[in-house]
């Protein structure tokens, strides 16, 4: 009887790890779109992946995916910025099989450059901007992924007006990250396993 309640306990866990189990989303991918910059906003107009492609997004996304952006401007100030508390959405890429990516970012910094300064062209104005988030994947592959970064670097030529049309590269890569929901359901597991093994040792 007592092999029995053990065998029981095990085969829950298990299915409970199982339909409870993440998995981890990391790669890396470069992009090129369009935009309008100011000094104070910067506005995505299209997006596509091109380039260096790695990871879960090598496995389900192809050159020419689009990123699909937030509609409007984002507001920017020099330095480090913060959206609401817990990330903003700020694109989605949809991949083959029907998978998608979204990009949340929970900080960005933005760099406003007129000067000639960190690779921007004497006379050009440019804008280089990091955000720091995390990618979530809904379809095939669903989950989470740990830190994320995106970059993006655009650039007005010296004749150019401000706030027109220009385009923007883009780098990014999403690390890996643990399971702390399965490890917390082994640990639920193992904690009833003693459970029922105590109550068997005092019977």
């Amino acid at each position: 009887m007592f092999k029995m309640k053990v065998l029981a306990v095990l085969t829950a866990l298990t299915l409970s790890t199982a339909a409870a189990h993440a998995d981890t989303v990391s790669g890396y991918f470069s992009a090129v779109g369009g935009d309008q910059f100011t000094s104070s906003t910067i506005t995505f107009n299209w997006g596509a992946v091109a380039g260096g492609l790695g990871g879960d997004f090598q496995t389900y996304l192809n050159q020419g995916s689009a990123l699909n952006f937030i509609s409007g401007a984002l507001n920017y100030t020099q330095g480090t910025n913060i959206p609401v508390p817990g990330g903003m959405q700020l694109f989605t890429i949809d991949g083959t099989n029907s998978e998608v990516f979204t990009f949340f970012m929970t900080s960005y910094s933005a760099a406003y450059i007129t000067n000639g300064s960190s690779d921007c062209l004497s006379g050009s104005t440019c804008l280089d901007a990091t955000a720091l988030g995390y990618f979530t994947a809904t379809g095939p592959l669903t989950g989470q992924s740990g830190p994320a970064v995106f970059t993006v670097t655009s650039q007005y030529s010296p004749l150019a007006t401000i706030g027109d049309f220009t385009t923007f590269s883009v780098s990014s890569s999403a690390a890996a990250t643990p399971e702390p929901e399965s490890l917390a359901l082994v640990g639920t597991g193992l904690m009833a396993i003693a459970g029922f093994t105590r109550r068997r040792l005092l019977a």
